[in-house]
């Protein structure tokens, strides 16, 4: 009697790769938001020896070169992913638009490009902040008071979930150089639901910590697992 357990075999490998999940395979669309602190000390430009650079940057122009980059290289690269960046702690206010022409507001939050797929004028928007010092010092003014952690995780909640709720990746890329932005501690609670909600949602908080001369960021008092913030 002939074996024909090879030719079965062969017909299960067929039936299998026809029943392969062709959706597996396709690309996993990206959604990042920069989030950039505006501050005093976040404006300060680095010295030479810090920063190893012939023209030294403040950590915020450094961030917003770096975000500018990104978007140009995700036009190329990413066609379908999505950027944003959000300055908070500025002296002026800025949200999206709702349909009837009003403005959301967030205290000292400043929707520099809004969450979507970059278009020409957002590069021009960007290039002209990263290569006109006149054009960022306009906006680029520190708020007076100290912004809630709480209100800015919100307002980024707010943004992915209107213009990226089905991205299966979603960032924030949280630029700063405050370690310990609340001392009280129902602040400090309020930023931890804030965070909960966008884990909920599937947004993973990338911290970038900034160190500044003679002060190394320290993400025990603040942004470290036990406080659940980061």
């Amino acid at each position: 009697m002939a074996d024909n357990s090879d030719s079965r075999s062969g017909e299960r490998d067929e039936e299998e790769e026809e029943e392969v999940d062709e959706t597996a395979f396709k690309p996993v669309k990206d959604a990042v938001l920069f989030v950039i602190e505006v501050s005093p000390s976040m404006l300060e430009v680095r010295s030479t020896a810090e920063t190893k650079k012939a023209t030294p940057d403040s950590a915020t122009s450094a961030a917003l070169k770096c975000a500018y980059a990104l978007m140009q290289q995700r036009i190329i690269s990413h066609p379908n992913d999505m950027m944003g960046i959000l300055l908070f702690g500025t002296e002026q206010s800025k949200f999206q638009e709702d349909e009837h022409g009003g403005s959301f507001q967030y205290p000292n939050c400043y929707l520099l490009s809004d969450l979507d797929v970059p278009a020409a004028t957002d590069v021009k928007r960007l290039r002209s902040m990263v290569e006109d010092e006149e054009e960022a010092r306009k906006l680029l003014t520190p708020a007076e008071k100290q912004v809630a952690m709480a209100n800015v995780l919100f307002c980024a909640n707010q943004i992915f979930t209107t213009k990226a709720p089905n991205f299966s990746s979603r960032r924030i890329f949280l630029v700063t150089d405050n370690d310990n932005p609340h001392e009280e501690k129902s602040l400090k609670s309020s930023a931890v639901v804030r965070a909960k909600d966008l884990y909920d949602l599937g947004v993973i908080i990338e911290l970038f910590p900034i160190s500044r001369s003679g002060h190394e960021f320290d993400r025990t008092k603040f942004y470290d697992v036990s406080h659940a913030v980061v």
